[in-house]
């Protein structure tokens, strides 16, 4: 295998265009319109929409007179442009084509790789949308040759609703909404905000005082203790950001901590790893016996699993995993993989990986935009397939 792209040629090419019409012809039987986006994309406002996993491992390149480009890392975002450039309402589409991304570290696979992408943009129900796209990815990878395999689901909804359930300021709200893609970093809030009234007692009873005070008295009381110490940088901070830093914590240590029933709702909800159906009952008695409501997160869940159930699936074959989907930023509520497991054992689970997507709603909005537009307020679900991935698995090279 090239460490850069792999090389088709004769019956091998076409043995893997085979591949992708077989899957692109189960989307467009089920109504997906066929489209080609682009290749190169504008960098700017982009690599900020994917997040810091996938941003670090775009290609950009400066064109000159400041302005640079990436290599499309996935078929999402160009579809998603796609789609807003010409309705921005409702829509189904399916592309393919090479994508490009940096491997993570320890990884050994080409930075160039084929890829299917599906787009859902709009649905009417957004958990039939869910089970629809999941069925049309499997239906998918069962009629490119591969019937073997394991689904994993997530949904990281359940993690927005408790964070929405808790009694805390915005800031808090809005702060640890940004980092639930972090786990370690948002594990960290919930402890200091949980916590905030335990800190060292010299430590909050000066935020306290800071907090007691007026903005610019404050913020002139921490330039001058800072004058006083001499500091004129912390690490690449100058005064200015460390006086701005200990305002914020000032406001910090006048609310009340964290209820620890959330945050064990928390911890618990992401640690959970059951069967879906079983993963619902408990977290169910999870919200019930903390007095937490997230009625309408799990209701979805509930209406999730009944379509899932009337497309065929079978729900004790599959996966829950509270933790899943935390890896990738802009997921935001159902996540899904499929893997091969016997794959998985023998060179990871991004390698045995042959398909996965997940709802990504807030992507759609924030995309419309960074293309120039207006939120569009809409419901996006989508997927992506490996095929190189396939035929390995198809011609026993794995």
């Amino acid at each position: 295998m090239n460490a850069v792209s792999r090389d088709y040629g004769g019956e091998t090419l076409s043995r893997l265009q085979s591949l992708c019409d077989a899957g692109n012809a189960v989307f467009s039987e089920a109504g997906f319109t066929v489209i080609g986006p682009g290749t190169v994309l504008e960098a700017e406002n982009l690599l900020d929409l994917y997040g810091e996993d996938v941003r670090a491992r775009a290609f950009v390149f400066d064109i000159g007179g400041g302005k640079d480009l990436c290599l499309r890392p996935d078929l999402t975002l160009p579809i998603c442009r796609h789609h807003l450039s010409t309705c921005g309402k409702d829509g189904k589409y399916i592309a393919s084509g090479p994508v490009y991304r940096k491997p993570s570290e320890g990884e050994v696979r080409p930075v160039e790789f084929v890829q299917i992408g599906c787009e859902w943009f709009g649905a009417d129900d957004p958990t039939e949308a869910d089970a629809r796209i999941l069925c049309h990815v499997r239906d998918a990878v069962n009629a490119m040759g591969v019937t073997e395999f394991t689904i994993e689901t997530g949904d990281l909804g359940v993690l927005f609703a408790l964070i929405d359930a808790a009694q805390i300021p915005d800031r808090w709200r809005a702060r640890l909404k940004r980092h639930v893609w972090r786990p370690s970093r948002f594990a960290a809030l919930l402890k200091d905000y949980a916590s905030i009234d335990a800190q060292d007692p010299g430590r909050h009873a000066l935020l306290k005082a800071l907090g007691s005070l007026g903005p610019d008295d404050a913020r002139a009381a921490v330039e001058r203790m800072l004058a006083l110490s001499e500091t004129t940088h912390v690490g690449l901070r100058s005064p200015e950001e460390i006086a701005a830093r200990f305002l914020e914590q000032a406001r910090d240590a006048k609310e009340r901590p964290l209820s620890g029933d959330i945050v064990a709702a928390v911890e618990t909800a992401a640690g959970l790893s059951a069967t879906p159906d079983k993963a619902l009952m408990q977290l169910r008695d999870l919200s019930a016996g903390a007095g937490i409501d997230i009625t309408e997160a799990l209701d979805r869940f509930e209406a999730r699993l009944e379509h899932l159930q009337k497309s065929g699936f079978d729900l004790s074959s599959m996966r829950f995993d509270g933790e899943f989907g935390r890896n990738l930023e802009y997921y935001d509520g159902f996540v899904f993989e499929l893997y091969v497991p016997g794959i998985a054992s023998r060179h990871g689970r991004r390698a045995a990986q042959i398909a996965g997507g997940g709802r990504y709603d807030g992507l759609l909005n924030a995309s419309a935009k960074a293309f120039g537009g207006n939120p569009v307020n809409s419901s996006a679900v989508g997927a992506a397939i490996r095929p190189e991935t396939i035929l390995s698995i198809t011609e026993g090279a794995t």
